[in-house]
């Protein structure tokens, strides 16, 4: 079974729909203690107490970004956030720190020839551009055809790290 890190860079409006997801029964959905989660699970949690949304979100990139590093640099990881603006800026902000680190293509885990085909048949170009870097996103104004090559990609493991917006990814 894979690994995956959830971060939640906001309050979770769905934390019903999450712990289903991730196994948990239904009774044990809000007290998760580790004899009612079927899965191995470390949790991380860091707060923040900036009372203005846009300045929490640029506060909490590199922290998200430095947890992805530490705790699952070569595993798959869904970041989810409260909007499809949001889902963007934290993308950019992402690709902001791989470059910073001198290695933007840090969480592409597969050769660009690989990818191109995939990236070819995508409509949204601001999405190429993040996949060439092994770093999608999933919203509701993706088309379906580009929903289901970043699945693709993500299941595959060819690409690590995944913004999502507030609906839940069956994976």
């Amino acid at each position: 079974m894979k690994t995956r890190v959830v971060a939640c860079g906001v309050s979770l409006a769905n934390a019903r729909d999450l712990g289903e997801w991730i196994g948990a029964p239904s009774h044990a959905i809000f007290n998760f203690s580790p004899s009612s989660r079927p899965l191995d699970m470390d949790i991380h949690l860091q707060s923040f107490t900036i009372p203005h949304y846009p300045s929490l979100m640029i506060a909490m990139s590199k922290p998200a970004y430095l947890a992805i590093v530490e705790y699952a640099p070569t595993k798959p990881v869904i970041v989810f956030v409260s909007s499809r603006r949001q889902c963007c800026l934290t993308v950019d902000d992402l690709l902001l720190h791989c470059a910073a680190d001198n290695n933007a293509d840090r969480f592409l885990n597969v050769d660009e020839a690989d990818l191109q085909p995939h990236l070819d048949r995508i409509s949204d170009k601001s999405l190429v551009e993040c996949l060439k870097h092994g770093i999608g996103y999933y919203h509701e104004a993706l088309s379906k055809q580009d929903k289901v090559i970043v699945e693709r990609l993500f299941e595959s493991g060819a690409i690590q790290a995944f913004r999502f917006t507030c609906a839940l990814f069956p994976l």
